[in-house]
Order: structure tokens, then C-alpha cells, then sequence
């Protein structure tokens, strides 16, 4: 049984019948008070429990804009629920980012030293970093990338690919991860008593060109995908996008063995919206 702190598309995904989740307007993170009591009353109630932050702001726009927030959630919100996790005895999941990491064709591996490049990456590294550095050692840190699923939802980057009208997009390689994937990547590492962080991803790598290609000829057949430099589809966004290809050797030492990439997009683009 897992208590899942937010209630977005990751959170929605990841829950099985007998976990409880946890919406911001039942308990908002930045409340340390709050957040103990609801995680001390569900661990009087089961002999072990698993409490995953799924929290976070992520839209890099309202991150950069509204810092003190953003701040307050992704990494204060977490401390919270990481001491309380800390004092009752829970497994503490945390939902992180591979954004954390910016270099084209670099691998990042767990132990690379991220390179944030926008507020809302600093806010998700500074939460990374005290969790690893508290002295709590019953935790994981899970770093997903580029996320896609066949839900529609505002962070779903097929939904993001769909909104638009032309789209300019570059053809660098980066790591994406499913969402579906996501959750038995988390079980399987709470079942084999994984600790510590792992990078979560589809094995091989996709451009955002594939992906927009996939949106056109599955979801929005008027889309215009032109192909763009990676120095002209930055020039078009307000916040810098990274790429990111990120090392999955250490989860697949775990015995996880992820979806290809391409079969990954295949499948959520075929039962996108269904």
C-alpha cells in the first residue's frame, strides 16, 4: 500500500486499488504539520507503509516566475515529507527529474553533478541533494524524463506536442519515460528493497522531432512539424529545454529491464485519448 502525496498525472497513473492519494486541497506539503499527521495516522493503521511524493510545480514558465512557490513545494514541501517519513519509519519515494542534467549526447548517471539551467530544476536538485545528505536511508529518488503516457494530461509532453499549430523542433536524442513504466519501475525497486537513486527511462532515445512526427500522423494530422537547430527551437521558448540522455544501467542491475523507446511512443500514440 503506497500514500501518494498529489494528484496529477503521475500520481493518477502509479496508483493501484489499495493505495490512498492525497490532493493538494486535502494537504498542501508546505504544511509540515499537516503532512505528519495524515502519514502518522496511515502508518497506526498498517504495519509498513511506503509514502511517494508525487507534488511538485512543473511548469518551467510558473516556476521561473513565481520562485518563492515553487520553491516552497519542490523542495520545501519534500524535506516535509521526507522528516515525517524519517520519524514514523516510512519508505520515502520521491519523484525527481532528469532535467536536473543539461548536455547534448553527455550520459548522466546517478552520481553525475547536475547542471540545473532554470529555477525549476534548482528547486528539484536542492530536494535530491537533502534527501541524499539527511542521514535517512530508506528512500528513493526516481528521475524521469521527457514523460509520455496515452492519458491526456497538461505535462503529458504528447498533449504539450498537440496544442500547437507549427511546431519547430530539433532532432537531438533524449531519454523519455512511461508513465505506465514508471510505476512498475517503482514497485519493482520497493519489492527488491532498492535504496538510494535510480534514473527511469525507456531504453534508447527519441528527438522531439520523432515525437512530434508520431503526434502528427496519430493525434492532430494538421500539425506542421519543421525541423529546426537545437539553438533555433530554444530561441523559440521564453525557458531553456534540455537535453538529457540519462544512464539506465544501475536500474537494470535491479534485474528492470524498460520498453524500448519507440515501442514505448508506438504504444501511447495508438491509445492516445482511448
Amino acid at each position: 500500500m503506497k500514500l501518494i502525496f498529489g494528484s496529477g498525472k503521475t500520481a493518477q497513473t502509479i496508483k493501484q486499488d489499495d493505495d490512498i492519494i492525497v490532493p493538494h486541497a486535502l494537504c498542501d506539503i508546505e504544511d509540515f504539520t499537516k503532512v505528519r499527521d495524515i502519514i502518522s495516522r496511515e502508518k497506526d493503521r498498517q504495519n509498513t507503509l511506503t509514502v511517494v511524493n508525487c507534488a511538485a510545480k512543473t511548469n518551467l514558465e510558473f516556476c521561473q516566475e513565481e520562485k518563492e512557490r515553487t520553491y516552497e513545494t519542490n523542495t520545501k514541501g519534500t524535506i516535509n515529507i521526507l522528516h515525517a517519513c524519517a520519524r514514523f519509519s516510512c519508505k520515502f519515494v520521491h519523484i525527481s527529474s532528469g532535467c536536473i542534467f543539461d548536455g547534448n549526447k553527455e550520459v548522466s548517471t546517478e552520481e553525475s553533478i547536475p547542471t540545473p539551467s532554470v529555477w525549476y530544476t534548482y528547486t528539484k536538485m536542492w530536494a535530491d541533494q537533502y534527501i541524499s545528505n539527511f542521514g535517512y536511508e530508506d528512500y528513493l529518488i526516481l528521475r524521469p524524463r521527457q514523460m509520455i503516457s496515452p492519458t491526456p494530461h497538461p505535462t503529458n509532453m504528447l498533449t504539450k506536442f498537440s496544442a500547437y499549430e507549427t511546431l519547430y523542433v530539433h532532432k537531438e536524442e533524449n531519454t523519455i519515460t512511461w508513465v505506465e513504466e514508471l510505476g512498475r519501475v517503482m514497485d519493482h525497486l520497493i519489492k527488491v528493497g532498492a535504496k538510494g537513486i535510480f534514473n527511469c527511462g525507456c531504453e534508447g532515445f527519441l528527438s522531439p522531432y520523432d515525437i512530434a512526427l508520431g503526434v502528427k500522423e496519430y493525434i492532430k494530422p494538421q500539425l506542421e512539424v519543421i525541423e529546426a537547430t537545437y539553438e533555433h527551437a530554444l530561441s523559440l521558448q521564453p525557458n531553456r529545454r534540455v537535453n538529457t540522455i540519462l544512464s539506465l544501467d544501475k536500474l537494470k542491475d535491479t534485474g528492470f529491464f524498460p520498453a524500448q523507446a519507440k515501442d514505448a511512443l508506438a504504444q501511447c500514440l495508438e491509445k492516445y485519448g482511448k
